[in-house]
Parts: structure tokens; sequence; C-alpha cells
């Protein structure tokens, strides 16, 4: 799934997720991927990890194990502090899937010094990064994809991302 205007205060997922084209129970989990491939070579992070953004730790966890299997990104966990200035866990189309209570986790590689500037042109993407980090989304698809189980939702999350305020973000 692609959506549009993420940064009109998440219109389409928003839209998406509150009138699916599927039964929305047939929605497994939503790995939602933003911002790849700049900054050091093997940093990331996974957004959706810390409570209270947290809303599957059996998602959380076949995330983690492949990006041990296939990237080995140094993940940064401060972006996904609820205290964090930028509050960007709420920023992408992953939040209106987690506030329905769908299994969700954010795959980035963070901000950078050309964020939404002239100089934020496609030449300066690692492509070597770009590969890993779809490795290592396609690996945690893959994982969910053939698990004996879908991840569930954890039982004291249903209301955590709507808890904490968007930081400035329309919701």
């Amino acid at each position: 799934m692609w959506h549009g205007s993420e940064e009109r205060g998440l219109l389409g997922s928003r839209w998406y997720a509150q009138r699916p084209t599927v039964p929305k129970g047939s929605i497994v989990a939503v790995l939602n991927g933003d911002m790849f491939g700049r900054n050091h070579p093997d940093s990331a992070a996974l957004l959706g990890v810390i409570p209270p953004h947290r809303n599957s730790v059996a998602l959380v966890e076949m995330a983690l194990a492949a990006n041990r299997q296939t990237a080995g990104f140094a993940l940064d966990s401060t972006w996904d502090a609820p205290t964090h200035a930028e509050g960007w866990y709420f920023r992408s189309d992953h939040l209106p899937y987690a506030r329905a209570g769908i299994p969700a986790v954010f795959f980035t590689t963070l901000l950078h010094p050309d964020y939404h500037t002239p100089e934020d042109e496609p030449e300066r993407i690692d492509i070597r990064k770009l590969a890993r980090m779809t490795r290592w989304m396609y690996a945690t698809g893959w994982a969910v994809a053939n698990a004996p189980e879908r991840p569930g939702v954890d039982p004291d999350s249903s209301s955590s991302a709507s808890r904490y305020g968007a930081k400035g973000a329309q919701v």
C-alpha cells in the first residue's frame, strides 16, 4: 500500500485505516518505510519498539530478528521515545493503523541535514544502505507471512498511540 498526503496530516493512511478496501481483520501487520538511505551506513531506526508506542511485541521481535539476520544495523531507539522533540512516531503512515489496533512498526534511517531542502537530491542516497533497508523490511514481511500465528496486539497498547500527543502533526 502506498499512501499520499502524509505531510498534510496523514490523510491517505488515515482514510484507508478508517475505510479499508479489504476486511480490517485481514490486515495482519503494517511495515511502514520512510526516509531510507541517508546518514551513517550502519545505523537505522525502528519506531514502534518502545512503550508506549509499541503495539505488538511479536512484530517487534520479528523485525529485530530480521535485522540481525539480514542488515545488522545498529538501531537508534532515541527517536522512538515519547519525549523526543521531533515526535516522529506520530509523523508517518503507520500511526493510523496502530491507532486502529493493527500491529505496526516504522523502518527509517532518520532525518539528515538536507531534509526538505533543495540539496535533498536522489544522488545523495546511499544505494547500498537503501538495499540493506529494503532487505531488512522484506525479511520482516517474510517472517510475518510465514509465522505460525499472526502477530498480536499488546493488550494495554490499544489507546497508547492516541494517549500521547501528536507533537504538531494533525491527527
